[in-house]
């Protein structure tokens, strides 16, 4: 078997295709694979459309990277001909062996896709694959443009989530809409304002998919509850309980933070480097820890009645009917405002205004906690790769490892 032959076989060719001629360049490591097509043999494919097409002329010789051949680089080399299709024009014919645009074989597009998937780093996967990182780039983009264009279009979606991401130091952020059924990223967009998430709802959807969602699980925050009443009125908006716990655990450190600051003006305080007693959870305090808490718990504290409250509201989510979900709230905010700390009434005030969020809990009981750990995993994706210079690259990251899309190209 010559070498034409060889190549011919492992790049799975087909008349009228061939290989014409195989160079060895063991200065560079390379080995180059030249391909070339029998005009006799049949008639080729448009590259746009996929119709059997007389050929019409020949382009310039250009390369595609292809799997390493005993630790060699390898490139297929051709002359691509150009096809006169009789609806799509004069196109470039449809190449077997990679997709139309690319710089790669679909092997080894396949290849580099699941090695990105393994090391999670394009600096790392580009240094394994022996390519730029401006190449490892553009088959990130290529993977994330091919997996959005099968999302089944009519897939039903019923539970969204909306989360906020920082993305640089500032007060820069970027919205996050994820599937709450198949634990994923639907799309992601800068900024988390009123136009932002409209334009994330209404493009990221179809008309069909935005009737069938029953719920969206939300922080407070005021620009996403109204650009779902906006794309998605029949959705019910379900404040996020752990999002509630964030705000009442804050209510609990800034009552401390007053009351000691006040006991130490008059005098000692115990609320002294106590802080981490009130945030950690209890049942992980060590032994002198617990004692020191509980001799705390038994004073006339305002820290520790607020911290009671916080702890008190857990049972709001184990309501199973909304009437007796509503009577609970009631009866908690009452003795809640009654402590008289302003952190503590604040929180109460504005659970009290999203009561509708609260209590469609009770009838969904969706949560963010997918959409949280989803945001972890991004943060960690942000720090491994040092930050992102442009959004853009930041999104394409973010879907590529958390879309659950199919990225791979076709089987050559």
């Amino acid at each position: 078997m010559t070498s034409n032959d060889l190549y011919f076989q492992i790049l799975g060719l087909t008349p009228p295709w061939r290989v014409s001629n195989v160079e060895l360049d063991m200065a560079r490591s390379e080995v180059r694979v030249y391909v070339d097509h029998d005009r006799s043999a049949g008639r080729l494919r448009c590259s746009t459309c996929g119709r059997e097409c007389p050929g019409y002329d020949t382009q310039d010789e250009r390369m595609w990277r292809h799997l390493d051949t005993m630790q060699l680089m390898t490139y297929l080399v051709c002359s691509l001909p150009r096809v006169e299709c009789p609806v799509d024009g004069v196109r470039p014919a449809k190449a077997p062996w990679a997709e139309p645009g690319s710089h790669f074989t679909l092997l080894f597009e396949r290849f580099a896709i699941a090695v990105l998937e393994a090391v999670k780093v394009q600096k790392q996967a580009a240094c394994i694959l022996r390519l730029s990182p401006n190449s490892m780039h553009r088959v990130m983009h290529r993977a994330v443009e091919r997996g959005l264009g099968r999302r089944p279009t009519d897939r039903v979606i019923r539970t969204l989530t909306i989360d906020e991401k920082a993305i640089a130091n500032g007060h820069s952020y970027a919205t996050v809409l994820g599937d709450g059924d198949r634990d994923c990223v639907i799309d992601v967009v800068q900024d988390r304002t009123l136009a932002a998430a409209k334009s994330l709802l209404e493009t990221s959807l179809t008309p069909d998919q935005r009737q069938w969602v029953r719920s969206v699980t939300m922080d407070m925050w005021k620009p996403f509850a109204t650009a779902v009443k906006k794309v998605l009125p029949d959705a019910d908006i379900v404040h996020d309980r752990f999002h509630i716990a964030g705000y009442l655990g804050k209510a609990v450190d800034d009552t401390r933070r007053a009351e000691h600051a006040r006991l130490a003006k008059a005098g000692a305080s115990p609320l002294a480097k106590s802080k981490y007693l009130w945030l950690k959870n209890p049942e992980n305090l060590t032994a002198e820890q617990r004692a020191l808490f509980l001799a705390l718990m038994t004073g006339d504290l305002d820290t520790s009645k607020v911290w009671a409250m916080k702890e008190a509201f857990k049972d709001f989510f184990l309501c199973r009917k909304i009437k007796k979900a509503q009577a609970f709230f009631d009866n908690w905010y009452e003795r809640a405002i009654a402590i008289g700390s302003k952190p503590l009434t604040k929180v109460a005030t504005m659970l009290k205004s999203h009561i509708s969020g609260l209590l469609a809990y009770v009838k969904h009981r969706t949560t963010n906690a997918r959409a949280e750990s989803i945001n972890s995993k991004i943060q960690a994706l942000k720090a491994s790769a040092r930050g992102y210079r442009r959004f853009e690259n930041f999104r394409i990251a973010i879907l590529f490892f958390f879309g659950r899309l199919q990225l791979y190209p076709q089987n050559p």
